[in-house]
């Protein structure tokens, strides 16, 4: 009965109608900032006033490339945009770029005039602002509210043999397989936050805020038939932050905070997925849930330079809880446009994960330790020409004897000048497996990589079978946008073992006769409708290869996947 409420809900969504043309904020909480771009319109005839109020702008909007997107923040950084005394207008868009990550855009419109401002808005006084409920000078109150429905279809879930890969899974129950099935999952959100000024002359600022999801599943999913759904707290968080600038153009910006948060590194390569849906939560393929148990994070930023110091523990499945805890920390350098480098390391204090192994003993992640270094080049919107990325990373314990080696390189060539903007690249990506014939342990732990399509979830239907470790990729992707509101992104993989060994993986793949995994087809359509609503569907077709073949007896059949969902925000 819960499970029909939320789906009649969500279709009564449907009809809500709008005229704005970005897209909100609330569907890129925890992504990465690619650029930060500033628009000014009306500019003002004084070229040094102008120039001066270009950087005060800047300084009221403290955003950079290499962060990650926190909606609070960029709404109260433009509240305080919007009350300095030239500005009119003040209005940041959020948008995906093409290269991967977000470009932020802030548009500022600038009146030669002072003109008079309310001291007060919000619907709590009566103001037509909702969400907005209160601002001042000082300080912000709103909510959030999002939504989303997605319908999914499996031709072959599994390779048709569910009966071995899922044999033993603890979170199978009567799951899909052989011939076509498919299921409706969806989820609601709503939230409240709150940023303040502690002190307007250190530019210093108490933000915090919380959310509830109710996420629901029916129909027979990938592991399971059973209806269900659940209500959790999401995010609920704590923080301070507070800038500098100084009279030679330098700044310095820091941030505390604590909570239930979501967190990323880098490009998603090691810590990505913070939380973990499914199971009793539904909501499996949306994944609405993105906050750790914990997140504890400082960082500090001078000019170019960032540094991170975190603990954070996340919020896995109640049945599946290793209880990690990961601590580290993280410094990068450079302008987020030409040249980006990073390092991380990062240790594992507790943890009851398992690593096993042929000769029959049992390992553990407690006592992992990770460094991980990486170098990207970008390029602006509009721009093109070429970019590149690339990690690499490289594990060990402190309990027993381990090495552990990954890391990827991609390059691409980005047509930004072109009909359709497109962007093309090819990723060479490696993950250790384990050699039996040797004493020390060598299969890599991809802790918490994932994130979408774009990023780490290597294969819609692959990435299922085969997360990210004892694997070498091949993979080719377009980004295409023949119209405004309109992207299309093809993508072509090609998967195979580093080792035949794969204990630790699948239990039906336990040993690869042959090394080849797989290969993978898909296209992803994604179509901004407008601020508050997005639209993603996408088609993949997945061929196993000899090894996946051969050990589960030649008796597989290609995987076939249809999947469309809508997303709601305010």
């Amino acid at each position: 009965m819960k499970i029909n409420k939320i789906v009649i809900l969500l279709l009564f969504m449907l009809t809500v109608q709008n005229v704005f043309a970005q897209v909100s904020s609330a569907f890129y909480e925890g992504e990465r900032i690619t650029n930060v771009i500033y628009v000014f319109k009306n500019k003002l005839t004084d070229s040094i006033a102008q120039k001066n109020l270009e950087q005060e702008v800047k300084r009221a909007f403290p955003i950079f490339p290499q962060t990650t997107v926190r909606n609070l923040l960029l709404d109260g950084y433009t509240n305080k945009v919007y009350k300095l005394e030239q500005v009119s207008e003040a209005q940041y868009e959020v948008l995906p770029s093409q290269l991967g990550g977000i470009n932020i855009t802030l548009t500022v419109v600038i009146s030669e005039k002072a003109k008079g401002k309310k001291e007060k808005s919000g619907a709590l006084i009566g103001e037509k602002d909702f969400p907005i409920l209160y601002q001042d000078n000082k300080s912000l109150l709103t909510t959030k509210f999002a939504m989303a429905q997605m319908l999914y279809s499996n031709n072959n879930s599994w390779y048709a043999r569910e009966d071995a890969m899922l044999n033993g899974n603890p979170l199978a129950q009567n799951p899909a397989g052989e011939g076509y099935t498919g299921w409706i999952e969806g989820w609601v959100s709503g939230g409240l936050y709150g940023i303040t000024t502690l002190s307007t002359k250190r530019s210093v600022y108490l933000y915090g805020g919380a959310s509830y999801i109710m996420s629901a599943s029916a129909g027979r999913e990938l592991f399971t038939d059973e209806s269900r759904a659940y209500g959790a707290f999401d995010d609920a968080f704590l923080g301070f932050v507070g800038t500098t600038s100084y009279p030679s153009g330098n700044r310095f910006t820091y941030n505390l905070s604590m909570g239930r948060q979501q967190f990323s590194v880098g490009k998603g390569f090691i810590i990505r997925n913070t939380a973990a849906n499914g199971d009793n939560r539904g909501a499996l393929q949306l994944n609405p849930r993105w906050a750790a148990d914990y997140l504890g994070l400082a960082s500090i930023r001078y000019n170019n330079f960032l540094l991170q110091v975190f603990q954070l523990d996340p919020d896995e499945l109640d049945i599946v809880d290793s209880k990690t805890v990961i601590r580290g920390f993280n410094a990068e350098l450079g302008d987020g446009y030409s040249n980006q480098i990073g390092f991380m390391m990062l240790g594992v204090p507790q943890s009851s994960f398992k690593y096993y192994t042929p000769s029959g003993e049992v390992l553990g992640r407690e006592g992992l330790q990770l460094f991980n270094l990486r170098y990207y080049t970008n390029k602006p919107p509009d721009v093109p020409g070429l970019f590149y990325k690339g990690e690499i990373a490289y594990e060990r314990n402190s309990n027993f004897d381990m090495k552990s080696f990954a890391g990827y390189s991609e390059i691409g060539w980005s047509f930004a000048k072109s009909k359709g903007a497109p962007a093309l690249r090819y990723r060479y990506a490696f993950f250790s497996g384990d050699d039996p014939d040797t004493e020390t342990y060598e299969r890599w732990d991809p802790l918490l990589t994932g994130g979408n399509g774009e990023e780490w979830v290597i294969g819609a239907n692959h990435f299922k079978v085969v997360q990210n470790s004892n694997m070498n990729v091949h993979q080719l992707q377009a980004n295409i946008r023949p119209w405004q509101r309109i992207e299309l992104v093809p993508q072509a993989m090609y998967m195979y073992a580093v080792a035949n060994n794969n204990i630790g993986g699948n239990p039906a793949l336990g040993y690869l006769p042959k090394k080849e995994y797989g290969s993978e087809f898909n296209i992803t359509v994604k179509y901004f409708r407008s601020r508050h609503w997005y639209w993603h569907g996408h088609l993949a077709y997945t061929i196993p290869g000899l090894g996946v073949k051969e050990a589960l007896s030649n008796t597989t059949k290609p995987w076939f996947s249809a999947m469309l969902f809508f997303r709601y925000a305010l």
